[in-house]
Order: C-alpha cells, then sequence, then structure tokens
C-alpha cells in the first residue's frame, strides 16, 4: 500500500485533493496520523504569527559604551597630537643655525673642489675666510654688496 506524499496531505487539509486521496485518507491510520500532525503543525505558527509582536530586548551593557569609548579615544588621540605639535615642539631644543663665517667657510671649501682647475681640491688654509678676502678685489666687494649684488646689472663688472 502506497501512503500520500506531504504535497497531497497539503492538498487534502486545503479541500483539493483527488477524490481517490481523500478516500485513502479516511482509511489509512499513517496518512490520517500524519495529516493531523500538520494540521497542528499549522496551527501552532498561525497562532505564533497572529500573537503580539515580541518585544525588542535592550541592548547589553557594552554595547551601549562603545559610542563613548570611541568618543573617549579620539579626544585622547587629538590630545596626544596637540601635546606632539605644540608643547613638545615648543621645548625641543633646537640648535643655533650656522654662522655666516662657517657657511662661507664651508661653500668655499665646496666651491674649490668642485670648480678646481686642476683636479685637485685646494688645501683648507689656501680656503680659510682671510684667503678668499684676498682673492676679492675691495672695489668689487664696495660696489657688489647688500640686496643689488643679487640682480646682475646692479653692480661690479658686468654693470652698464
Amino acid at each position: 500500500m502506497r501512503h500520500l506524499s506531504e504535497r497531497a496531505l497539503v492538498h487534502a487539509q486545503a479541500g483539493l485533493a483527488e477524490p481517490a486521496e481523500r478516500e485513502h485518507l479516511e482509511s489509512c491510520l499513517t496518512c490520517t496520523r500524519r495529516a493531523e500532525g500538520l494540521m497542528h503543525a499549522l496551527t501552532v505558527i498561525t497562532r505564533a504569527l497572529d500573537g503580539p509582536a515580541p518585544r525588542p530586548r535592550p541592548a547589553p551593557a557594552f554595547r551601549r559604551w562603545i559610542p563613548a569609548a570611541a568618543l573617549a579615544t579620539a579626544t585622547a588621540l587629538a590630545a596626544l597630537l596637540w601635546v606632539e605639535v605644540a608643547v613638545w615642539r615648543a621645548v625641543t631644543y633646537v640648535p643655533p643655525t650656522m654662522r655666516p663665517e662657517e657657511a662661507r667657510a664651508m661653500l668655499t671649501q665646496v666651491s674649490a673642489a668642485l670648480f678646481s682647475l686642476h683636479g685637485d681640491a685646494t688645501t683648507p688654509s689656501e680656503t680659510s675666510p682671510e684667503a678668499v678676502e684676498s682673492l676679492v678685489p675691495d672695489s668689487e666687494e664696495s660696489e657688489c654688496t647688500g640686496p643689488e649684488s643679487l640682480i646682475p646689472s646692479g653692480c661690479g663688472a658686468g654693470a652698464s
């Protein structure tokens, strides 16, 4: 004997079953019990859906602190950045810049090494500031001092 399928049981419950399927459902104890179980399950589902909506649960306590923790972290990061930029740099020792005599001596040595005619740099004693000043004529030095010396036509032999 062949029993009814689940689909046939659902059709029988809805009143859409064939006459032969209805006769089998009435005569077969197994199919009748399956149909009653299906009817009970549908009743439970219908009651659950017709009942009141469940109350929403409040968020756990640790989740309520997440925005506050994020704000505290952002504030601490901003304070750390401010301390680094404003306070730390204000109290950090900055060594003084190079004195003009030292800069002149260093540039003279670099120029001598780069622009030497014989391929060898001059000795440090030859590149002292006094040695460099002795090579520059006084007339040119007096004419080419100050901001005018930066403009080619402003002073010296190239002036018109």
